[in-house]
């Protein structure tokens, strides 16, 4: 009896362990994936762009935030949670106006910056906007409110999931490489946006890039209001 459980035990394990592990050709093609979503445009690129252009630090600061945003999104996908929220009409309406309201909020704070820094005759005293905890909490916020980095984990990142395997662990394994990729890609736009300011100077860099990003948030916010419904 001892034996014929040990047996059913390993067999378990072994079949557990086999469906965990994904082919190498599908780990690289999920990497292409999630370096495309990373490179294209979106409000976490602007949301980092903002802080990047004044401090290194600030930018990476950003850029954490972002990146728990998106494990926060897959811990929710890899429990069903993110799943049953987009099936949900109702509940895809009311997180998807949330998120445009507060991209719309973001957008208009940094409007209101490059006035404010344009205007100026002396350079701004910037220590309250550069306060790394709000820093890290807008772009964390920013990021869980976005449906559409949901939904990537809902819908893209499961077509790497093998059903025979154990399909949380591999959501978790290929969220974390995705994770992995985008410290890799904040490190490397970071550097090229702060190395924007360089090249133009403190204000007149600092001014244009609010005047870019926040422009680009109230019309991402704006378009994600106007985002069907159903996914």
């Amino acid at each position: 009896m001892t034996s014929r459980v040990v047996a059913m035990s390993d067999s378990a394990e072994a079949g557990w362990v086999h469906g965990s592990v994904m082919s190498p050709e599908t780990v690289l093609a999920f990497c292409a994936i999630a370096m495309v979503a990373y490179v294209t445009p979106g409000p976490d690129w602007f949301v980092v762009m903002r802080y990047a252009v004044r401090s290194k630090g600030a930018g990476w600061v950003a850029a954490a935030g972002v990146q728990s945003g998106l494990l926060v999104h897959m811990t929710a996908a890899a429990i069903g949670v993110a799943a049953v929220v987009l099936a949900s009409a109702t509940a895809f309406t009311v997180l998807k106006l949330v998120g445009a309201a507060y991209l719309v909020y973001l957008g208009v704070r940094a409007l209101w910056n490059s006035r404010s820094r344009s205007d100026a005759v002396a350079e701004p005293d910037e220590r309250s906007d550069l306060r790394l905890s709000r820093v890290w909490r807008q772009s964390f916020v920013a990021n869980v409110l976005n449906p559409k980095a949901a939904l990537f984990f809902v819908a893209v990142l499961p077509q790497f999931v093998s059903a025979d395997g154990a399909v949380s662990l591999q959501i978790v394994g290929l969220g974390v490489i995705d994770v992995a990729l985008g410290v890799l890609w904040w490190a490397l736009f970071v550097v090229g946006v702060h190395r924007l300011r360089t090249l133009m100077g403190g204000r007149r860099a600092r001014v244009l890039t609010d005047r870019i990003s926040g422009t680009a948030l109230i019309g991402l916010g704006g378009g994600l209001a106007l985002t069907p419904a159903k996914v």
